[in-house]
């Protein structure tokens, strides 16, 4: 089973506190006592040698020296009283005068040292303290009894004892191993207590980073660090949210590109396969006029042809000539279309006079081919903004187009009207004709023919429409070409000019 922090945090914590508090309790039940002992010994040997010294030979200030009894009592919690070296009772405090087990434990503790001959001699001899743990006959509590030799009518006269009992030392680490069991309970609600502190400074916070490096991780960055503090946990945070942005904007950026990368990998591979099917178009379209040169070529050099086939035969070289021209004319003139070599130079003009214009121009070649061609304009002035040499060819090919795919006693009508109030619609309807069913969606490819036999007689490259939709692409013209009841329709819209610039 997984580990939260939180419960590491409590685990470590307890543990940490109980152990102290375990160590505290041996402490106090196997080393406390003794060492309390010491230290009282220390304590004790170290101030009854000062008063020896302090109170020495001062019997003609008995005051002062019963005043200092009383203050050593006070000071270490002890009994002291000042024997003759035969063991008479000399001086005590004022608070041992009613006190007689006192001044009973202090006697004995006196006659235990005159008895010990050894240990008196030492004492008088060494003008050093000494010290020792002791009980009394009719008791079983301990006490601790220093003794110090001390000169009251001449040098080491007297001895100084002091006595302080062990028995509320006993008793205070008794009460305090029952008082350990209150104190366990307490460190666990401390820990506890503790362990909560540390869930909302610590391990919420790290929850939190620990989601959002989880969301981060999956490429998900709608997660960010909240509440952020201003320590190491915030300054995590506020990396983790700045690693966040940085990965998101550069992941954003690696997509754009992959798409650009992916648009210009199938951009470059339609051009690719434009370019084949362009020189194998070109290659098809070129093949037949420079065979059929060829051929009359030779047969002119070789001399089989005189006269009026001679003349024939140049007419025809001479044909088939144009028609290549024508072909790399307009090859050259769509290429350079699709390149973008070619802009558009827009101005603004009166379109109703080039349309007039290009009708007046081929009128003839319809009259060639039995066809009547009317041009009817729905309003008197139409100012548009375009390039007006390529609106020219525009009109040109459509009409040429319609032209080329009209059978005989049909009809062209050109007409222009109002579109909306941005935009005006020119139309080309050629009657008595029609677009093969699915045809239509392919009509403005290059080198497209509905005359799927590419019958020569018509002149066409098989040009003209893709060129024209390359222009008015230039344009933002949107355009169709489609059967309707009469015939083929085909509909371009063009851009009006606006009135402040036909104004400047």
């Amino acid at each position: 089973m997984k580990e939260t922090l939180s419960k590491k945090l409590f685990i470590i914590t307890a543990s940490f506190l109980v152990s102290f508090m375990a160590l505290s309790l041996i402490f106090q039940t196997f080393i406390f006592e003794d060492f309390y002992e010491q230290k009282k010994i220390k304590d004790l040997t170290y101030e009854i040698e000062n008063f020896s010294k302090a109170n020495s030979f001062q019997l003609n200030n008995l005051p002062g020296l019963y005043k200092a009894l009383k203050n050593f009592e006070n000071t270490n919690n002890a009994k002291i009283a000042i024997f003759s070296v035969d063991g008479s009772l000399r001086y005590i405090s004022n608070n041992l005068e009613n006190d007689k087990d006192d001044i009973k434990i202090l006697s004995d503790f006196c006659s235990t040292l005159i008895n010990n001959k050894d240990i008196l001699f030492k004492l008088l001899a060494s003008n050093k303290p000494i010290s020792t743990i002791f009980s009394t006959d009719n008791s079983q509590i301990k006490s601790i009894g220093v003794a110090s030799s001390m000169s009251l009518n001449y040098k080491h006269d007297s001895i100084v004892l002091a006595v302080s009992s062990i028995q509320p030392i006993i008793e205070a680490g008794n009460v305090i191993s029952e008082f350990y069991i209150y104190v366990f309970i307490g460190i666990i609600f401390i820990a506890l207590i503790i362990s909560l502190i540390f869930a909302k400074l610590v391990t919420n916070p790290l929850k939190k980073i620990n989601h959002v490096a989880t969301k981060l991780s999956n490429m998900d960055f709608s997660e960010k660090c909240t509440n952020i503090s201003d320590d190491e946990i915030g300054n995590l945070g506020k990396t983790l949210n700045f690693l966040s942005e940085n990965l998101q904007k550069s992941l954003n950026d690696l997509k754009m590109q992959n798409k650009k990368l992916e648009k210009d990998i199938e951009k470059e591979r339609q051009l690719d396969i434009m370019r084949k099917d362009f020189v194998a178009n070109v290659s098809h379209e070129l093949k037949t006029p420079i065979g059929i040169i060829e051929g009359y070529a030779e047969g002119i050099k070789d001399g089989i042809v005189t006269g009026d086939d001679l003349k024939l035969y140049l007419e025809t070289i001479i044909d088939e000539s144009k028609k290549m021209g024508k072909l790399v004319a307009n090859m050259l003139e769509l290429s350079k279309l699709e390149s973008g070599v070619i802009k558009s130079n827009f101005e603004i003009f009166n379109i109703n006079r080039l349309i007039n214009k290009v009708v007046k121009t081929l009128k003839h070649e319809c009259i060639e081919n039995g066809l009547s061609i009317e041009f009817n304009p729905k309003t008197d002035y139409s100012y548009v903004k375009a390039d007006i040499f390529q609106m020219e060819q525009v009109l040109t090919n459509i009409i040429t187009n319609a032209i080329k795919y009209t059978s005989e006693n049909n009809s062209i009508y050109v007409s222009i009207e109002d579109f909306d109030e941005n935009n005006f619609k020119i139309s080309v309807l050629n009657t008595g004709s029609s677009i093969p069913e699915g045809e239509n969606i392919n009509l403005f490819d290059k080198f497209f023919r509905v005359d799927k036999s590419r019958n020569r007689k018509d002149n066409s490259t098989g040009l003209g429409l893709a060129i024209v939709k390359n222009i008015l692409d230039l344009h933002n013209s949107k355009y169709s070409i489609k059967n309707v009841k009469l015939g083929v329709l085909f509909e371009f819209i063009i851009k009006k000019a606006e009135r402040s610039e036909m104004e400047e």
